[in-house]
């Protein structure tokens, strides 16, 4: 299959439904991953370990980005193995709300930036638009804090368990699905127009 048929098949999919929510459920929660379909197994240990990790539903682990629909929609180019990362995305408001305390309490709401190291500010100021506008909070652009040293810890151990496929596992931590779907469904617009 070329790259552009990958492209038509979601188009495809993506234009039977005029709802933005639906369109993205379709594709990124609905389908399987396209980077693991002959590795259904791997599948099933990533969003059970993830799962268990983060103690939340089975159900609330998606994901998304080229390891879900087999291509990038930025970069115009397939998901290759052992180079593209994975995209993980958690589902959770309490999970999220977890984050989000986290994030507060180690900024004092933002007015103490030093925990977020040598960033720019631009970058900073980014991280904290995904929250406002999206609802989505990137474990790898969390300020440093006990807890996003867990996270990060976790999610290198996840990584270094699937090299065979992937050069990272990425996590980032949705308010609930309608936010995630807002999201994804931000990309696919840019594919289908």
């Amino acid at each position: 299959m070329s790259l552009d048929d990958l492209k038509d098949r979601v188009r495809t999919i993506g234009r039977q439904y005029r709802d933005r929510e639906q369109r993205a459920r379709r594709i990124f929660i609905e389908e399987r991953a396209a980077s693991l379909q002959k590795e259904r197994h791997r599948e099933f240990a990533i969003r059970t370990e993830v799962s268990t990790y983060f103690r939340i539903a089975y159900s609330s682990v998606s994901f998304c980005g080229s390891g879900q629909i087999g291509f990038s929609v930025h970069k115009d180019k397939f998901f290759e193995p052992c180079v593209s990362d994975l995209d993980v995305a958690c589902i959770d408001v309490e999970l999220f709300q977890r984050a989000w305390i986290d994030v507060v309490s180690a900024t004092r709401a933002f007015t103490d930036l030093t925990p977020f190291g040598r960033r720019p500010l631009q970058r900073i100021e980014h991280f904290k638009d995904q929250i406002l506008r999206r609802g989505m909070i990137r474990v790898d652009a969390m300020p440093q804090s006990s807890l996003s040293q867990q996270w990060s810890e976790f999610q290198g151990r996840l990584s270094r368990s699937h090299t065979a496929i992937f050069k990272n596992i990425n996590f980032a931590i949705y308010m609930n699905e309608y936010a995630f779907c807002w999201k994804q469904d931000a990309v696919l617009s840019e594919l289908i127009g």
